[in-house]
């Protein structure tokens, strides 16, 4: 059954400015009359994030399978991502008393081995959440009760990050926090390496009058200097709770869901677009934003809770709870229209991916065993439902947490098969893929050292996919090609310095990260053969000896 969407008129778009230091507020009010949206921005500084490294030998947490954690304590609130490097981080709730938790990442180089890497020590943090762009993987978890103004992101590879602290604005009980990831540039033709994405959440807001419990917020950083924007709608918009969101990494639009109780006995859903493919300036704050394209309510007489998104190129699933039923509300065009379908009867908690051949994936909790089930028409309709843990799932908003990862979908979620709630780690779903044939390589045999050769690599995908190529030149050096398109040459040069016979050898990679096997191909240098030149000085010198011989050479 079809629900029709309520545009919220009177919704108000305000945020804040976070930048380098300053002891004044600096507001800037934009007023727009379809929407009366109102933007107040100010400043502050990001500061350290406090942290504990784990030292691996005096304490160990690898476990061979699929387990991530063990021990005698329960781990709550798991999240995943896979990096960019190839490895794996996980983060959950962590405790050594059962009485304080901290977040806690941990590493894997394979999805099966899993070591503890830092402890952050914020007491009793809740709600993780992770996801990668090309330069890294980030994390970030709800403020913790005592500074519970503070918004932090950290990243995997560096086992460190960064905190925004809000408090003193009355901006702050940071809850349900959720990460999404972009690699996109900066403002100013900044490459915009620090650019991880955005955050959403629910708090509270004594910053604005009436002040907003349950506001709606995003927070992005704009700058490497460690500037970011705090935003939130304000209006009817109290009660949020829980959070979903995701980035459109083909159209660069982020869509942030909340569920909010409305005070009249049932819970709505609130959906917010912005589009961060554009950094708009504004001189008078001296900051930069990206634009809010749209904000809409979903209502119905039922409970809808617990949403959770996923959105590619246009095609955006909502999931979420619908009283008791699992349901997604899908689109084909950005959200300017929605259907919504059901999915599963008599369950809760859902998750939501899209994989990389566009199919849908949606895990949800029933009867205690966590299932999963497809679509292959962007959410219209869905297949069997099949086992991810059988009987084994801890019954709990955000038990389990999903990241689209090389095309396919990982997933992370609380198991009780042992004596306490542990964290367990899988596939989820596998991208059907071939990897790419054994790459030509074509190209001189030989040549002169100091001198750039032309080499041609060529590799055919069953798929179709782009392939980019890894190459060992075979003089210690090594290089990887952009995606390109499979079965088409792809020149590269190279230039040895030195005599030899040297080995190329190559393999293709394809979109999804699949490698095929590698071609060798040999090149030689050839010494070069030097001509003593004592015997042209002497004819030079000596003009009328050997006639012959100085015609034979030329002089």
């Amino acid at each position: 059954m079809r629900k029709n969407i309520m545009l919220a008129t009177a919704i108000v778009v305000v945020g804040l400015m976070i930048t380098s230091a300053a002891s004044s507020i600096s507001i800037q009010q934009t007023d727009q009359k379809e929407n009366e949206i109102v933007a107040h921005y100010l400043s502050v500084q990001s500061q350290p994030i406090a942290k504990r490294l784990i030292d691996k030998s005096s304490k160990p947490l690898t476990f061979a399978g699929v387990a991530i954690t063990g021990g005698d304590f329960d781990e709550f609130h798991p999240s995943v991502a896979g990096a960019p490097g190839g490895e794996f981080y996980a983060m959950a709730e962590y405790t050594e008393d059962d009485v304080v938790w901290h977040p806690m990442m941990y590493g894997s180089a394979d999805g099966i081995t899993w070591d503890p890497l830092v402890e952050y020590l914020y007491d009793n943090s809740e709600y993780t959440d992770m996801d990668q762009n090309a330069y890294g993987t980030y994390g970030t978890f709800g403020a913790p009760p005592d500074a519970n103004g503070q918004i932090v992101v950290l990243q995997g590879e560096i086992m460190d990050g960064w905190v925004w602290d809000f408090g003193s604005y009355g901006i702050d009980e940071f809850s349900h926090n959720t990460i999404d990831c972009i690699t996109f540039e900066g403002p100013e033709g900044d490459p915009g390496e620090w650019n991880w994405g955005g955050l959403t959440m629910s708090g509270h807001n004594s910053y604005v009058s009436p002040e907003i419990d349950g506001c709606p917020y995003v927070f992005y950083q704009y700058s490497a200097a460690g500037g970011g924007i705090i935003g939130w709608l304000s209006g009817d918009v109290a009660g949020c709770e829980n959070v979903g969101s995701a980035m459109d990494l083909v159209t660069n639009m982020h869509y942030a869901v909340y569920d909010r109780d409305t005070g009249a006995g049932n819970y709505d859903l609130l959906v917010r677009k912005d589009n961060f493919g554009v950094w708009q300036y504004n001189s008078a704050g001296d900051y930069w934003t990206h634009p809010m394209v749209t904000n809409l309510k979903i209502t119905d007489a039922a409970n809808l809770m617990h949403p959770s998104v996923a959105a590619n190129n246009n095609n955006v699933v909502i999931a979420c709870q619908k009283d008791a039923d699992v349901i997604v509300y899908y689109s084909l065009n950005g959200f300017s229209s929605k259907t919504e379908v059901t999915v599963e009867t008599g369950a809760a908690y859902p998750e939501v991916a899209i994989a990389a051949d566009g199919a849908v994936i949606v895990t949800y909790v029933k009867e205690g065993t966590m299932y999963m089930k497809t679509s292959d028409d962007g959410g219209a309709s869905w297949g069997s439902a099949e086992v991810v843990s059988d009987n084994q799932i801890n019954s709990n908003d955000q038990s389990a947490n999903l990241d689209t990862y090389q095309g396919n979908v990982i997933g992370v979620w609380e198991d009780i098969r042992g004596d306490n709630v542990d964290i367990y780690f899988d596939m989820i779903y596998a991208v059907p893929n071939d990897p790419p044939l054994q790459p030509s390589i074509t190209g001189p045999n030989g040549g002169k050292k100091g001198q750039a050769y032309t080499f041609n690599f060529n590799s055919v995908d069953p798929n179709g996919d782009q392939v980019k190529y890894f190459i060992d030149w075979g003089d210690t050096n090594t290089e990887s090609t952009a995606l390109v398109t499979e079965g088409t040459n792809h020149p590269v040069q190279h230039t040895y310095a030195e005599d030899g016979t040297y080995t190329i050898t190559a393999y293709a990679q394809d979109a999804l990260g699949l490698n095929g096997d590698p071609s060798i191909k040999e090149f030689k240098v050839a010494r070069s053969k030097s001509i003593d030149l004592s015997i042209f000085s002497f004819l030079e010198n000596h003009p009328n000896l050997f006639p012959i011989l100085r015609q034979l050479l030329g002089l």
